[in-house]
């Protein structure tokens, strides 16, 4: 991700949280084969049927979460007003509603007809795992014209005069976290090994990795640790698991899967709080929580509804081993 992208998302969610976390990927590989949804574009009359359906869903799912429907409103109505390229390796635009909301809007593209999905999927299941650290997702569509003044403009996939995508509230002042590089890389996973002593100052911030790790593993999003998809909220210390359009493929990247199965295999200590979701959550809960991106159109396949259920029991297998070898006080991090 490039630098230029700083501060293009929002936290639409309390940030109190102790031992949660956020990212998300975009790299220059063209990994659309791995379709996360069975969905397709709406065209014509049925986009903008289409448009306000997805909004009623999605302002039902927000009033089932806690989240306020005021705070929401803004980025479930309103059009582009303004359009400006802000992607690098993905096609991104940060845009202005009539509403006076600004967010990044990651429209279906050639470089990826469906990665923008996975921005709302994470979210939604990251809800359900109690999470915070996910930035908030919609479905939108949106007249192309209104976009079309845009760098990249030419990318987008339009049907019938109409672009879908993934709208994410604005963050003004988003940092980055270089996780992936030395010397933090080295820090965070020293404390995350048995027998480490975590600084009581950076409990906080392990606690939130190592749920990162987990999360990342649970979706099977290839592309967090390729650069700069680790968020900052510079105010509250959070992490942000920024850009999840990497995840949920039917058929990820294997070098990517394969660096989250070593990431995991390298950590030994876990949120309890995010164990215990895992293992209270089941199947019908998770499908229900990821759901549709409109009304009878399942936001992801079964095909990827499957992986992440099948790396939801590995994940819950590694920890459950290391419980097994290193006991409840070395392998559970608490608030």
């Amino acid at each position: 991700m490039s630098r230029r992208r700083k501060g293009w998302l929002a936290v639409g969610v309390a940030l109190g949280l102790a031992a949660c976390g956020r990212g998300a990927p975009t790299t220059g590989t063209d990994a659309s084969t791995g379709t996360p949804s069975t969905g397709t574009p709406s065209t014509g009359a049925a986009a903008s049927t289409t448009a306000r359906t997805s909004a009623s869903v999605d302002a039902e799912s927000e009033a089932g979460a806690g989240v306020a429907l005021d705070a929401s409103a803004p980025f479930l109505g309103g059009v582009p007003t303004s359009a400006k390229s802000i992607g690098h390796t993905s096609i991104v635009f940060k845009i202005e509603l009539s509403t006076g909301a600004k967010a990044a809007f990651k429209p279906a593209s050639r470089r990826g007809p469906v990665r923008y999905k996975g921005e709302v999927a994470a979210y939604r299941l990251a809800r359900l795992l109690a999470i915070l650290n996910v930035p908030r997702a919609f479905f939108r569509t949106f007249e192309a014209s209104t976009l079309l003044a845009a760098k990249g403009a030419d990318e987008m996939i339009v049907k019938d005069g109409v672009v879908k995508g993934a709208l994410i509230p604005w963050i003004p002042d988003l940092g980055f976290l270089a996780l992936e590089q030395a010397p933090l890389s080295g820090e965070w996973k020293q404390w995350l090994r048995k027998g480490s002593t975590i600084p009581d100052d950076k409990r906080a911030l392990a606690a939130q990795i190592s749920t990162l790790v987990a999360f990342d593993y649970i979706t099977g999003n290839w592309d967090r640790w390729s650069g700069g998809n680790v968020g900052l909220d510079k105010a509250t210390g959070t992490l942000l698991y920024i850009d999840n359009d990497g995840a949920f493929f039917e058929v990820a990247p294997q070098d990517g899967l394969s660096r989250n199965k070593k990431l995991l295999a390298g950590v030994d200590k876990f949120s309890f709080a995010l164990v215990t979701q895992l293992r209270l959550v089941d199947e019908a809960e998770i499908t229900r929580a990821i759901g549709e991106e409109s009304p009878g159109v399942p936001l992801l396949s079964q095909k990827a509804l499957a992986g992440v259920l099948q790396r939801r029991t590995e994940l819950l297998d590694v920890v459950n081993a290391k419980l097994k070898a290193n006991g409840e006080v070395e392998t559970y991090l608490h608030p």
